[in-house]
């Protein structure tokens, strides 16, 4: 019997004092056209591979929604399998919302970009518009711009004369960059969240310096017909000195006082055994040799953690444990955010190498099946055989094998015609075709599927089964997210849609969705 919630039975959860993950299991262009306001996207193309991750704790109370075309009742099942027991099912899915009379959402990490224009609200961040910034380049103004956002968006396009240093890393390192208290400070990012943010957390942590955010970063920046520089290198990594790292540990400590727990490896362990609550654990520092060292335990920046909580973290009202790398700083101005962002946050004051001893008491139930993999070379002796092509869509559209067809899981499992009993995938996640034949070879043991797996060199070689010409993306390609794709390509009317979107994300929250933020 699966268990059908009310959507105003759903909306009350969200501001109840409970764990809640509430998932859109639609693909991401379905998702970006429009959701409810604290819903994750874990689309049903992806949902086994991802949903652990998102949700390592069996017992937290799930609500799905869909369409209401039936995936949800098809992925009720697979959680269970999965080990999930707390399982409800939206009912009437995202139609039942609307009816309801609650708003959905387009774009994507809206739980963020909110939490960023109520922060500007709220605390009345300094802002500088992209005129004021160049007249101030132009008469040679002492100032500095930092743009703090990660090094390949800055290395894609920057504020001319910006330096890269990422949000959380810039109250732990900006004593070595700034020598004047007189230097006016400028944060930039993108658009509006990441400039906000970092320009109140320096602000927040006692700098002296005026502070502004770049109002509408680099978007504002060209949309007032100023030239961006591109493949810029300068990433400011400097280190401070040992005496001012201890300076920085009493002034964040303090400001964590009675706001935000600082814990031991012990403590640590504790939350992470607790079965009736979901702990996540994050390494917040940028350019952390994360890989060699701690191979379990995610390392997201702090900067993005706060810009795309939603993408890392599945559980609302869920703990989270931070740590850098002991000054506390990078953990502490992000574990602050992330506090008023509603969840339990605590900054573990250990050295990573000890913070690797950690149990993260991970299960993982999902497992890929074997799969039937051929080459290149096998097509060319192959006639009439259906080929699916389940890469990205934007992959596609670029180059494809000749006379293949776009597809992904939720729609060849659904519309495959039964006359198809023999086809080949082609891929570049293995994991993601393992779904899909699990899915059709359970409908049907006797199909035959074999597997592509896109290798750039060996496409090469074959060149003559490849068709290069470009493909027009259009609303079939539902895993691609359109909300106003083409600021990315300098289109001027997407880029004033997207910062008109990101200003009124407020008047669009009702009274319960602006005061789940603390």
């Amino acid at each position: 019997m699966k268990n059908f919630v009310e959507a105003k039975t759903v909306k009350n959860w969200i501001s109840d004092a409970k764990e809640l993950a509430f998932i859109d299991l639609r693909e991401l262009a379905q998702h970006t056209a429009g959701h409810p306001l604290f819903s994750i996207s874990i689309p049903f193309s992806e949902f086994e591979i991802n949903v652990e991750k998102l949700l390592p704790n069996k017992n937290v109370r799930i609500v799905l929604f869909d369409n209401n075309d039936g995936i949800s009742e098809i992925i009720y099942k697979l959680a269970k399998n999965l080990k999930y027991t707390n399982i409800f099912i939206l009912k009437n899915g995202v139609d039942g919302w609307v009816k309801s009379k609650f708003h959905l959402f387009d774009g994507i990490n809206i739980p963020s970009k909110s939490f960023g224009e109520l922060v500007e609200k709220k605390f009345k961040t300094p802002s500088i518009t992209a005129l004021q910034l160049s007249k101030k380049q132009k008469e040679k103004k002492d100032i500095i711009i930092l743009d703090g956002r990660p090094f390949d968006e800055y290395n894609k396009m920057s504020i001319p004369g910006s330096i890269c240093c990422p949000n959380a890393e810039i109250p732990y390192k900006i004593s070595e960059l700034i020598k004047s208290s007189d230097t006016e400070i400028i944060i930039n990012c993108a658009g509006r969240t990441r400039s906000i943010i970092g320009a109140q957390t320096l602000i927040n942590f006692g700098i002296k310096n005026k502070v502004y955010a770049l109002e509408n970063g680099t978007q504002g920046w060209f949309l007032n017909n100023f030239s961006l520089d591109h493949g810029k290198t300068k990433f400011f990594d400097k280190t401070p000195k040992s005496q001012k790292i201890k300076e920085l540990r009493y002034k964040i400590i303090d400001l964590l006082k009675d706001k935000v727990e600082i814990i031991d490896f012990d403590q640590a362990q504790k939350l992470i055994n607790d079965r009736n609550i979901t702990t996540y654990i994050f390494d917040v520092r940028t350019n952390s040799n994360q890989k060699k060292e701690l191979s379990q335990i995610r390392n997201v920046p702090g900067g993005q953690l706060v810009q795309a909580t939603d993408k890392y973290i599945g559980v609302l009202k869920s703990h989270v444990i931070v740590f850098d790398d002991g000054d506390l700083v990078r953990a502490g101005m992000t574990a602050l955010w992330l506090k008023k962002m509603n969840y339990h946050c605590y900054v573990v004051n250990e050295i990573p190498t000890k913070i690797k001893k950690l149990n993260l008491k991970l299960e993982v139930n999902f497992k890929t099946i074997t799969l039937n993999l051929i080459y290149l070379q096998n097509f060319k002796n192959l006639k009439n055989i259906h080929i699916f092509d389940i890469r990205n869509s934007i992959d596609f559209c670029k180059k494809r094998i000749k006379k293949s067809v776009w597809t992904n899981r939720s729609i060849i499992t659904k519309e495959m015609p039964n006359y198809v009993k023999s086809m080949i995938l082609v891929t570049n996640d293995l994991p993601k075709a393992s779904l899909i034949v699990s899915d059709l070879q359970e409908k049907d043991p006797e199909c035959v599927i074999q597997v592509y797996f896109w290798n750039v060199t060996e496409v090469e070689h074959y060149w003559d089964l490849i068709d290069s010409t470009e493909v027009e993306l259009d609303q079939k390609f539902i895993d691609f997210n359109f909300h106003t794709h083409l600021r990315h390509h300098g289109n001027k009317e997407h880029a004033k849609n997207y910062l008109k979107w990101e200003t009124d994300l407020i008047k669009n929250m009702d009274e319960e969705e602006r005061v789940f933020f603390s």
